[in-house]
C-alpha cells in the first residue's frame, strides 16, 4: 500500500519528535502493509521552525537516507495550509507530491477560505491540482457536502483519512467520510500519521471499512493504484462521477484542463 499523507518528518510539526519515533512509525507502517511513505510536513502553520527551508531540506534529505534502513520507500510532499497567495512558492519550495502537479491543501477544521473556488481555478491554470486533505474532518465540508461537490467537479482531488472511516474521530465524521466515499468525492485513503500509538501509520483497517461502502476493488485501488498515478503525474484511474450529495434544480459543472508535463458533536475537538 502507498500511504501519501504522513507526518513522519521529525522535529517539524506536531507529528514524529524524533528519528527513534519515526523509525517506529515506519515500522509499524510496513508491519501493516505500507510499503511507500511520502512525508507531508505542515506548511504555513503548526511547525516548529517558521517555514525555515533550510531546515526542511535537512530533515528531508535525513529521512530519505535512513528510509532504507528501515524498509520503506519516501517520498517528499507537503501539507500546505491554505492562503490567497500559495501558488508563489509552490515549485521553487518543492511543496508538491514527489515533484509532481499534486499538492494537499489543508484547510482549517471549522472553515474555508472565502473565494476558495477562485483560488482553486488560479492554481489549475498554473497547472497544479489540490489535494484536500480530510475533508471530512472540517465542519464546513460536513455541512455543506456540495461544496466539496464543486470544488471536485473543477478537478481538484480530496483525501480521507482512515481513521475517520473507522469511526475513531467519531460518530459524525465516519457518516461524513462515508458519505463523501458513496458519492465519488474522495480519491485516496491516507493515515495522516502523527505518532505510532495514537494517530499510528495504518491503513488496512480503513481499507477494510471502506470496502463496504465502495466494494473491495475500489478500497484497495485507494491506497493502490490511484495513490501511485499521484506519485507519477498521471491522471488517476476513474472511479466514477463524483455525486452531487445536495439535491438541486440546475447545476453548472466544469473541469479545468491541465498539462501533465511539468512537474508538477462528538467530533470537534480533535485535529491538525
Amino acid at each position: 500500500m502507498i500511504d501519501l499523507h504522513t507526518h513522519i518528518l521529525p522535529d517539524w510539526d506536531d507529528g514524529a519528535r524524533s528519528w527513534d519515533e519515526a523509525a517506529k512509525m515506519c515500522a509499524i507502517a510496513k508491519e501493516d502493509g505500507t510499503a511507500k511513505i511520502a512525508v507531508t510536513p505542515h506548511i504555513y502553520r503548526l511547525n516548529k521552525y517558521d517555514n525555515d527551508w533550510v531546515v526542511l531540506e535537512e530533515r528531508i534529505a535525513q529521512i530519505k537516507e535512513r528510509a532504507a534502513e528501515w524498509g520503506i520507500e519516501i517520498y517528499r510532499g507537503a501539507e500546505v495550509f491554505v492562503h490567497h497567495d500559495m501558488a508563489r512558492e509552490m515549485r521553487t519550495r518543492n511543496l508538491t507530491l514527489n515533484g509532481t502537479d499534486y499538492v494537499f491543501v489543508e484547510f482549517p477544521q471549522d472553515s474555508v477560505l472565502p473565494g476558495v473556488k477562485d483560488l482553486f481555478y488560479g492554481l489549475m491554470m498554473l497547472n497544479f491540482i489540490p489535494i484536500i486533505s480530510h475533508p471530512e474532518r472540517n465542519l464546513v465540508f460536513a455541512e455543506r457536502p456540495d461544496l466539496l461537490y464543486d470544488l471536485v467537479t473543477m478537478g481538484a482531488l480530496a483525501q480521507v483519512t482512515g481513521k475517520s472511516v473507522c469511526g475513531d474521530y467519531g460518530g459524525a465524521i465516519k457518516k461524513t467520510a462515508e458519505l463523501f466515499l458513496t458519492h465519488n468525492l474522495v480519491h485516496i485513503i491516507a493515515s495522516d500519521a502523527h505518532d505510532p500509538e495514537k494517530r499510528p501509520p495504518k491503513l488496512r483497517k480503513a481499507v477494510d471499512e471502506a470496502a463496504e461502502f465502495v466494494g473491495r476493488e475500489k478500497a484497495e485501488a485507494m491506497v493502490t493504484a490511484i495513490p501511485q498515478a499521484l506519485l507519477d503525474n498521471k491522471e488517476i484511474p476513474d472511479w466514477g462521477e463524483p455525486i452531487n450529495p445536495v439535491k438541486r434544480k440546475k447545476r453548472f459543472a466544469f473541469k479545468v484542463p491541465w498539462g501533465r508535463g511539468g512537474g508538477a458533536n462528538d467530533n470537534t475537538n480533535i485535529i491538525t
